[in-house]
């Protein structure tokens, strides 16, 4: 007897075994990456819809690239449509913040043992004026250009020198230390700095270099989600394409609008515009600054990490505004409209219960709870960064009308 659609969803989700495998130009990893393609979280967008903010890092991403010479040339190629722009998730790929990925820019590399899928991210850049925050001044170009001359191919001789890391081991661990391996991933990153800084001494790197890589990681705590995000990208895109399944495969927000897809609905995006995230602002920020949420994070949750899981981290909650009490409240939420609970990343703080593995569509129509995202919040304004921490919701709309089309396809 066959399994029902989504039963088999989390049979497929579940047996995801993601490990770190090398850091790669993105082009010689991703096989429909060319040079005038720059990638942006999801859902596919044009110059003409585009938020300044993400315009911004399609700006820097054009620069960084050498597709033009100035950001008025990019905008003139952006517009002309020389240079053309996707979703990161339609390549199988994630780009968090306004963060892009571009034909020559390093990308962590990980593979799904249980089936061999890739998937890809662009390696985290910390805290201030970032790429990832629309910011394209000269000390990003010249951190983005030491990302592809030094530091990407030291990471990627660390990793192969080692054989490749277990990622699932070291998500798994992280969760029992206290990270909730979205906007906490200091144990994670911890770990995984014991581990390249193994393979450099064996690698016999030169110490110069080793000393310039692995302080920059010790100082950015968040380095690690660029390894979890893809993660999770592998374990939705597992249950792909499964028909009358109401799981939700695809999820992200570019600044405008926010997207999803279900794995019976196949490739198209459910749309609606994005809300702006609540949560705790820095000092003299008003709230009408704050940009709507952006960025393919917004995965993190509806895999079963991030604010579904919040009890794990309770020394999140302070810094994005929410209680104990409000934890609790997000991780029930997360699963009731779940598949079930995950074999191998478990909760100390919820008797080890495992994660809430996807998202329903169905129930969180059904249920009317939607899936709670914990994220940076970011000035609409391109180049000034972080402004506060917060929580955000995909938009209702988007999950009743890919139930609406998923009942009227599959009938």
């Amino acid at each position: 007897m066959s399994k029902e659609p989504n039963a088999l969803a989390y049979d497929k989700i579940v047996a995801s075994h993601p490990w770190i495998v090398g850091v790669r130009p993105a082009a010689e990893v991703m096989p429909r990456m060319r040079r005038n393609l720059i990638l942006h979280a999801a859902p596919p967008t044009t110059w003409d819809r585009m938020s300044d903010l993400m315009r911004g890092g399609m700006i820097g991403a054009a620069l960084f690239e050498g597709l033009a010479r100035s950001p008025e040339e990019a905008i003139a190629k952006a517009q002309s449509g020389e240079i053309e722009f996707d979703a990161a998730q339609n390549h199988g790929a994630m780009a968090g913040g306004v963060g892009s990925i571009t034909a020559s820019l390093p990308v962590m590399v990980i593979e799904d043992k249980s089936n061999g899928n890739i998937s890809t991210h662009f390696l985290m850049e910390g805290l201030g004026k970032t790429l990832v925050s629309g910011a394209y001044d000269d000390a990003v170009m010249d951190r983005l250009r030491w990302f592809r001359d030094g530091f990407g191919p030291l990471l990627d001789l660390a990793i192969r020198t080692l054989g490749g890391i277990d990622l699932r081991q070291m998500m798994a661990e992280a969760l029992m230390r206290g990270d909730e391996l979205h906007n906490r991933n200091r144990a994670a990153t911890s770990m995984f700095v014991n581990q390249i800084a193994l393979g450099l001494l064996e690698a016999s790197a030169p110490r110069d270099d080793q000393r310039k890589a692995l302080r920059f990681l010790l100082d950015n705590g968040q380095f690690f989600v660029c390894a979890v995000l893809p993660a999770t990208e592998l374990m939705l895109r597992a249950a792909r394409d499964i028909p009358n399944c109401s799981v939700l495969t695809a999820i992200g927000a570019n600044g405008t609008e926010c997207g999803l897809q279900l794995s019976g609905t196949g490739r198209r995006w459910f749309t609606a515009p994005g809300d702006v995230p609540r949560g705790v602002l820095q000092p003299n920020v008003d709230p009408a600054d704050v940009a709507p949420g952006c960025g393919d994070s917004f995965l993190a949750e509806c895999a079963g990490f991030g604010a579904s899981v919040l009890p794990t981290s309770p020394a999140l909650g302070p810094v994005i505004g929410a209680s104990l009490a409000d934890g609790l409240r997000f991780a029930e939420g997360a699963y009731e409209i779940s598949l079930g609970e995950h074999p191998h990343y478990r909760i100390p703080a919820l008797n080890f219960r495992g994660i809430p593995v996807g998202v329903d569509a169905r129930k969180v129509v059904e249920t009317k709870t939607l899936p709670v995202i914990d994220i940076m919040m970011v000035h609409r304004r391109p180049g000034l960064g972080l402004v506060g921490m917060g929580t955000v919701s995909p938009p209702m709309r988007c999950f009743e009308d890919a139930v609406r089309t998923l009942g009227g396809v599959q009938g």
